[in-house]
């Protein structure tokens, strides 16, 4: 497993423990998280305190959030998960599962930017990664 896999591996098992400041320090500061186009909140965040604000967002929604890595490779000096997604609806009660894409670049051996995307095509292509 390369440093890239085992960095971004450890961010997701941190925040899968509920360490929410330990995965977001593992973060560069200047990270970025983009959101896939045509899911609520489909937007753009800069900045360790932006991704931090979009993430709380988004978790505003779930109750027991899990982010359950199924598939995590290199890809041209990145990073390419297929995650599974999973949690319970706030207001509805209903448990939700589904899966994406996350395409990650790394900067001085920090998660820089995440591209979520519904095909591992998409995810790759946008953040500029091959495989």
């Amino acid at each position: 497993m390369s440093e890239n896999v085992q960095i971004v591996r450890e961010m997701y098992e941190a925040f899968n423990r509920g360490e929410l400041a330990r995965a977001s320090e593992m973060l560069h500061p200047d990270a970025e998280l983009h959101q896939a186009p045509g899911i609520p909140d489909a937007a753009s965040y800069i900045g360790r305190d932006e991704w931090e604000r979009g993430f709380a967002l988004w978790l505003s929604e779930w109750e027991q959030p899990l982010f359950e890595p199924l598939e995590i490779a290199d890809a041209a000096g990145g990073v390419i998960v297929r995650v599974r997604v999973s949690g319970v609806g706030k207001a509805s009660g209903i448990p939700v599962a589904t899966e994406f894409f996350h395409a990650w670049t790394l900067r001085d051996g920090k998660p820089d930017r995440c591209f979520v995307r519904t095909s591992r095509t998409d995810a790759l292509r946008d953040s500029g990664l091959e495989e």
